[in-house]
């Protein structure tokens, strides 16, 4: 029986407002690049996997500054790559440093506080395993979501990013919940579903942009609103 559903946070619960998509096709037309938003759905979803698997190997935050620059020279030349674009030393760096002038904020996704409040009217257990860095309280408190998050543990707590079980096994601690009374919904294959599966929780993945129909081998759905029938259905 499931007693606990314990979620991702980037691009799960929260994403960006405008999104990356959008920000990122204003860069490249402002620069002479004509390219469709929907477009850079797969290959920022690619680039994305490159970067947690590089966090996972030593955290990107903590690395000197020239490290991490050449991360994420590699992430827009993967984007850039995949849409056709030349990646040159020049452009990327002028990529980068628009990105900094950019402005956004961080938001919940329509169908979050609708699948909480659902979640706490049946006596589930909520929990979020996120790899951020920082703390997150003020974030939590701004978007409403510490109403409904009883079991939160950060990279920034335990000092290990997903996929590494610790992560996940101090969440699963801090709730009293056994790994098989617990769904895992995150938006990344490896780091996520993979992750959450190897420490034997029961893993869904959610593809809000449809990056993943071709995964055959993992459970997987397109919005919160699905998740009601995984629940009844594990």
């Amino acid at each position: 029986m499931i007693k606990g559903v314990f979620f991702d946070l980037y691009n799960t619960l929260i994403g960006y407002q405008p999104s990356r998509e959008e920000m990122t096709q204003k860069l490249l037309s402002e620069m002479g690049y004509t390219i469709i938003e929907d477009d850079l759905y797969l290959p920022m979803n690619k680039a994305d996997e490159y970067f947690y698997q590089q966090n996972a190997q030593s955290p990107i935050s903590l690395r000197e500054k020239a490290e991490q620059m050449a991360v994420w020279s590699h992430y827009y030349r993967i984007i850039l790559e995949a849409i056709d674009i030349e990646a040159s030393p020049e452009l990327i760096t002028n990529l980068i440093g628009r990105w900094k002038n950019l402005k956004w904020e961080m938001t919940l996704y329509q169908d979050v506080i609708p699948c909480l409040k659902n979640l706490k009217n049946r006596n589930l257990k909520i929990g979020l395993i996120s790899n951020a860095d920082k703390d997150m309280s003020e974030l939590f408190n701004k978007t409403g979501l510490d109403a409904y998050l009883e079991t939160v543990v950060i990279s920034q707590d335990v000092g290990v990013t997903k996929p590494n079980p610790i992560i996940f096994q101090a969440a699963l601690e801090k709730s009293g919940l056994a790994a098989k009374e617990v769904l895992y919904i995150g938006d990344q294959y490896q780091v996520d579903y993979i992750g959450a599966m190897n420490v034997g929780l029961n893993p869904i993945l959610l593809d809000r942009r449809n990056c993943y129909i071709d995964l055959s081998d993992c459970r997987r759905i397109t919005g919160l609103d699905e998740l009601e029938y995984c629940i009844d259905n594990t």
